[in-house]
């Protein structure tokens, strides 16, 4: 049986059920353990799912990487344009840090203000992280099969 894509699998054994091929676990019981019926597939679908759940939390570390990312470039605009004291340690590393992520964004429109070229640049920079970011977290999250728990009867 091939691997099944988040609601396929539900609606397989919806259909199973109103088919009258299966579904629920109180005919099923002891008797299909017993045959050694389905082992194979349950194994299969736990292995699915063991890997659906690395690809997930994979998507999920992808979005607080990249949450990270924006906000600290989201900071680093706040405290030019709102003229933070740059001699500050903790100013200046924030500062340091977000400048090392926007660094391909540099001056890619010309703006006289230095503090609106800053906050124009940077923020295209971190619209453009939070938008690609975004999109290869979800394609990873899509290509997790979804299998079954372990609790769940196959």
């Amino acid at each position: 049986m091939p691997l099944m894509r988040r609601g396929e699998r539900r609606r397989a054994a919806e259909e199973d059920v109103a088919e009258g091929r299966g579904g629920g676990g109180a005919g099923r019981g002891r008797m299909a353990g017993a045959r050694g019926a389905g082992r194979g597939r349950m194994a299969g679908a736990r292995g699915a799912s063991a890997v659906g759940s690395v690809m997930l939390l994979i998507a999920r570390l992808v979005r607080l990487i990249v949450g990270i990312i924006v906000a600290l470039i989201v900071a680093g605009i706040l405290l030019k344009v709102l003229s933070a004291n740059m001699s500050n340690s903790i100013v200046k590393d924030i500062h340091d840090v977000a400048k090392f992520f926007v660094g391909p964004f540099n001056d890619i429109f010309k703006v006289k203000n230095p503090k609106t070229s800053i906050a124009v640049n940077w923020g295209l920079a971190a619209l453009v992280y939070l938008v690609v970011g975004g999109f290869i977290a979800s394609l990873i999250a899509r290509a997790a099969p979804e299998g079954v728990s372990p609790r769940e009867r196959v």
